[in-house]
């Protein structure tokens, strides 16, 4: 059987005050779906965080039922859906028996979603175990277990409770969005919880031939060659911008052995950073001056509207730093507070330390005539 392992689609993202639902749009009709005809899977896996809020924009809705409609109406594909923790588990299992029916599998609130789903290659059943995201109360409530504290025992009891009804020897894949310890993070995932308690350990999933994993934005393992995160539908923030995106198609034979290939997807629009002093970057040659842009200046001193000026160059600039306001090192300062210095020394030290350079003759003495005014001034 095959499939396809996608998540973290975050339909009706906002990025830098703007939707990026047109991005999405053109990448999932353009890429996605020819992708889907090229590989024709038997089953499409969508691991969490389909919209970016619990309350999506109705234009979210609407590409989300049109992509739906073209995989489980045209192609006749089956599509397994689970909530992340940006989605409403209640909203996501609307009419959630119906849809069955018409092979779209919504998996939210765990009361009515959590049963496996069976579906049949070659040599059987191959048996899909959905794991909502839930917070660890809900779970205990659901489960009636005092013992669950954390997002790992209640991920732990969830799916011990569902691998007792399964046949021992069955093959099994399971589809969950958590934050697996030793995950790579990224700035655009909403924390599940604080003080290091959101992550689980993988060895939760050690009894399913594939786990499909969605919350991280980074396509990677999670402890093993058949645990992995898909990562997202596109670049949803600039700490992503080295970050390949796109999907996994998995395949999984008779003895239950899984392999996996990673294909990337390629954005109308990339997430860039460029570097330079302003004269720099508005004079380069570039042939994607359209992208969604940050700007880090190089300039040692300020520069006047550089933003406004910036976007009649890169229209779709989102964000400017400057370099001359921030030193990248360990962040450690070695300064003797015991040693006597004088305002001058202070002035010198601040510069080597914070600006990384040296003050040159004319600038020493022109301080120091400064200081030596406001010395008169004070005295008067």
């Amino acid at each position: 059987m095959k499939f396809i392992h996608t998540a973290d689609w975050h339909l009706g993202k906002l990025f830098y005050g703007g939707y990026l639902t047109e991005e999405q749009e053109w990448i999932l009709k353009e890429q996605f779906i020819p992708l889907v005809d090229e590989e024709k899977p038997d089953v499409i896996l969508l691991a969490g965080d389909v919209y970016d809020r619990s309350v999506p924009p109705a234009e979210a809705v609407d590409l989300f039922n049109e992509i739906v409609y073209e995989i489980c109406d045209k192609r006749k594909i089956p599509m397994i859906v689970i909530s992340g923790n940006h989605d409403s588990a209640e909203r996501l299992s609307f009419a959630s028996h119906l849809l069955r029916k018409q092979g779209l599998y919504m998996c939210g609130e765990l009361e009515i979603t959590t049963s496996p789903i069976v579906l049949k290659d070659t040599w059987g059943d191959v048996i899909f175990v959905p794991l909502p995201y839930a917070e660890p109360s809900v779970i205990r409530h659901y489960l009636q277990c005092d013992a669950i504290r954390d997002h790992d025992s209640a991920e732990r009891a969830l799916s011990e409770s569902i691998l007792a009804i399964l046949p021992q020897h069955s093959r099994k894949i399971a589809i969950a969005h958590e934050y697996v310890a030793g995950g790579l993070a990224s700035d655009s995932e909403r924390p599940l919880d604080i003080g290091g308690t959101e992550q689980i350990q993988a060895d939760i999933f050690k009894d399913y031939n594939y786990t499909a994993l969605g919350h991280l934005h980074a396509p990677q393992k999670a402890g093993s060659d058949v645990i992995r995160y898909s990562g997202s539908l596109l670049k949803y923030s600039f700490s992503e911008v080295k970050q390949k995106k796109g999907i996994i198609v998995g395949e999984i034979n008779g003895e239950g052995q899984v392999t996996t290939r990673f294909i990337p997807l390629r954005p109308r629009h990339n997430v860039r950073i460029i570097t330079g002093t302003f004269a720099e970057l508005m004079q380069q040659e570039d042939l994607y001056n359209d992208d969604f842009i940050r700007a880090d200046l190089m300039d040692e001193n300020p520069v006047i509207d550089a933003m406004a000026r910036l976007r009649t160059r890169y229209p779709h600039i989102m964000a400017l730093t400057s370099r001359r306001l921030t030193k990248e090192d360990s962040g450690e300062r070695h300064l003797d507070l015991h040693k006597k210095v004088s305002e001058l020394d202070m002035i010198e030290i601040f510069m080597e330390e914070f600006r990384n350079r040296k003050l040159n003759d004319e600038e020493k003495k022109y301080i120091q005539h400064i200081l030596e005014e406001i010395k008169e001034e004070a005295t008067q």
